[in-house]
């Protein structure tokens, strides 16, 4: 690898099995931030500015301090919305054990999305990556990762003890991560059904799809959240081959029940490229579609959940592309394409917004005998790779030669799977309204690994 410089921060060898490799932070003494202040006393000399002076005068020792606790206490909404929202997730889950009312409060749907809206006054689309959740080896876990400028401060994995008892643990796709919630999904000819699971707080629900398909298939999941409705919803893509129909499945959460979309804005000139899951932006999810015909040149659509309609996105695909060999993702909140060029470049397109594409080459050495999927971007514009060494890895492509840095190596018995990951105390069952058509189970399983 002449270009491409490669630096060593201890990827994990221990029988190819992923555990913790750096140092996680001590605690932090958050409970800082709920200290309740004494009120200043004013000048002794100054009664008119004190208040109190005269009355400290009047009354017994014991209404002294009756009145001082009067002054040390703050009414309970008022540190359970404005203080207690704005602190971190991992620091709510360790306030749970103060007291019954409080693991009550924190474990509220109203708390939780109170959390949540707080949270997003500092977190966008756009926002740096500091979490993935990675697929691998039938396992799963956290990446939490810091950095400050152009130093990795520290980045540590935390394997996520978790049992679904389910007999296709093997072939369970990652479809994505939205607020906090993850989707997982399973779908053959004879059963079909998906997850969705908060790994911080280990809650999940499992739901089945009634909508059997036949042999002669190709599905896409996709997993989002609808804003206007309060609601989240998992999409499932099932490309017929022998009535040459695409067919479109839309579960909401809230009610639980399945509904078919008909009227979705695609003929049959088109049909579904591949199996991968649908890549959310916003609140709309992308899938590389094929045209039928004398052309036959792949097209990206967009399937808009408040409207449930597709649309195509113009400009992003590239002629110098092999239009066998490209991906979807999402690098600093917007759509963006990976492949390779006939060059063997990786070639990405990042859609910036309608119109407006920008383009970035990486070395052959990443090309398509190295890289299976990317992730960005960090605070310093790096982002994250999956190579087909098994690895996930850190790529700096602001320096020259481009800087690739491996953090994690797993077992070669399954590619991993990666998803960016933003930390939430949001349920995946809370939302529902009715038992409907979808729900099996739903379940807790512990978390083990480094805390």
């Amino acid at each position: 690898m002449e270009q491409l410089s490669r630096k060593t921060r201890n990827p994990i060898e221990d029988g190819g099995s992923a555990k913790t490799i750096l140092r996680q932070k001590s605690h932090r003494k958050l409970l800082s931030g709920l200290k309740l202040f004494k009120t200043v006393r004013a000048n002794s000399s100054d009664t008119a500015t004190d208040p109190w002076k005269s009355r400290r005068d009047e009354v017994s020792d014991d209404k002294n301090a009756q009145v001082s606790q009067q002054q040390q206490e703050l009414p309970h909404d008022l540190i359970t919305y404005q203080i207690l929202t704005r602190l971190p997730i991992k620091s709510l889950l360790q306030f749970k054990s103060v007291s019954k009312e409080w693991y009550s409060t924190i474990s509220s749907y109203a708390f939780a999305n109170a959390s949540f809206r707080a949270s997003l006054s500092s977190y966008t689309a756009s926002s740096p990556i500091e979490c993935l959740f990675i697929q691998a080896e039938n396992n799963y876990y956290l990446l939490f990762y810091e950095e400050k400028e152009d130093v990795v401060l520290d980045y540590y994995l935390l394997k996520l003890e978790i049992d679904f008892d389910n007999q296709h643990q093997n072939e369970i796709q990652l479809v994505g991560s939205c607020n906090g919630l993850v989707c997982l999904a399973y779908s053959s000819p004879v059963a079909s059904y998906f997850y969705i699971w908060n790994p911080i707080t280990h809650y999940w629900c499992k739901f089945t799809d009634p909508h059997l398909v036949s042999f002669n298939y190709r599905t896409s999941w996709g997993f989002t959240y609808v804003s206007s409705e309060d609601d989240y919803k998992v999409v499932r893509l099932i490309q017929d081959f022998n009535t040459v129909e695409l067919i479109v499945h839309v579960f909401s959460v809230r009610t639980q029940k399945w509904r078919r979309v008909h009227d979705h804005g695609l003929d049959h000139s088109v049909s579904l490229s591949k199996a991968q899951p649908g890549v959310l932006v916003g609140e709309t999810l992308y899938w590389f579609m094929d045209t039928r015909g004398s052309t036959g040149n792949p097209m990206v659509v967009g399937f808009n959940l408040a409207l449930e309609k597709f649309e195509k996105v113009l400009d992003l695909v590239p002629r110098s592309v092999a239009p066998w060999n490209h991906s979807l993702c999402v690098m600093g909140g917007s759509l963006s394409l990976y492949g390779f060029s006939m060059q063997e470049e990786v070639y990405m397109s990042i859609l910036k917004r309608p119109g407006q594409v920008e383009s970035m080459c990486l070395p052959p050495e990443l090309g398509p005998r190295f890289c299976s999927g990317l992730v960005g971007f960090t605070k310093a514009g790096r982002f994250f790779l999956v190579s087909k060494n098994w690895e996930v890895a850190l790529i700096d492509p602001n320096v020259a030669p481009t800087l690739y840095t491996p953090l994690v190596t797993f077992k070669k018995d399954r590619r991993p799977s990666i998803s960016c990951y933003v930390p939430s105390l949001v349920s995946p069952f809370s939302v529902s309204e009715s038992s409907g058509d979808g729900v099996v189970t739903v379940g807790k399983r512990g978390c083990g690994g480094k805390e």
